[in-house]
């Protein structure tokens, strides 16, 4: 899916240059793609459109959604569409400074951090002459700091669970970029249980949300869940570590994967029971 303002950019020079520089949405360096190959775990398309000076890279997915991941084991949706992205990456060029801040902040603190934040872009190069050419070369509007910020916001929060990336190789799940809380699963499944539903196995929610349609909520939890046991491992495997960790749960965690017929993380599970063993 290509977008109008990505079709402008890579027609026009001159707004692929404004765009790469001051606003780090580089085309030319999508032809060297990530750092790492990298795959939704949902199993949906990604194409590299673009990349940043930090090593980060720019993805349009099969909706036409932009998920940006940097260089450092993090990835987020950043726009609905790339129009959309383009329009927070413009309006707002130290973005990626402000993912800590949500509407509910206010509009006071977040003007004031967007200003402090241009104010020490502005210290090095120009970016008020550049976003207004840009803007009006594609067509965006010229919409307020905090309506960007909100764009933003709600763009994030839909990163999971369609949107998890991982490492394609290890099978690992990179970070969310931002630090915002989501529910938990079992918020999501209509499931009756006595007592605290957060101290129940994994699977008394994994299952009824596969059941329900929610077969990316109960992969994405399952892989959290997952991802977490090998860091367990790895402190394990630190000098002086004391701390025993229980294979068992691995096995439930394979029988699970296999049930969302997700078979290389039930391999990932296997092996790491295997390692324990």
């Amino acid at each position: 899916m290509t977008d109008h303002c990505l079709r402008l950019l890579r027609q026009h020079r001159r707004l692929a240059e404004l765009a790469a520089f001051p606003f780090d949405f580089d085309l030319d360096r999508a032809v060297h793609g990530h750092a790492e190959p990298v795959r939704l775990a949902s199993g949906g398309s990604l194409e590299a459109v673009a990349g940043s000076d930090t090593g980060g890279t720019y993805f349009v997915c099969a909706d036409g959604s932009l998920l940006y991941a940097d260089s450092e084991g993090s990835a987020g949706i950043i726009g609905s569409s790339v129009d959309e992205a383009l329009e927070i990456v413009i309006g707002l060029p130290g973005w990626r400074d402000l993912l800590d801040l949500s509407p509910a902040d206010g509009e006071t603190a977040i003007l004031a951090r967007v200003t402090e934040i241009e104010e020490e872009i502005r210290e090095y190069h120009g970016i008020d002459e550049e976003r207004a050419e840009l803007r009006a070369a594609l067509g965006l509007p010229g919409r307020s700091p905090v309506a960007l910020l909100g764009m933003l916001h709600a763009a994030l929060l839909r990163t999971e669970p369609d949107f998890l990336l991982l490492n394609a190789d290890e099978g690992c799940a990179y970070d969310l970029l931002d630090p915002h809380p989501r529910p938990p699963l079992w918020e999501s499944v209509r499931h009756e249980v006595p007592g605290d539903p957060a101290g129940l196995p994994l699977s008394t929610w994994t299952r009824p949300a596969a059941e329900q349609g929610m077969t990316e909520l109960a992969r994405v939890a399952l892989i959290r869940r997952l991802d977490g046991m090998f860091m367990d491992q790895r402190l394990l495997l630190r000098p002086g570590s004391s701390t025993d960790l229980d294979p068992a749960p691995l096995l439930r965690l394979a029988e699970e994967f296999e049930r969302l017929g997700d078979l290389a993380q039930a391999g990932r599970a296997r092996g790491l029971h295997a390692s324990l063993e």
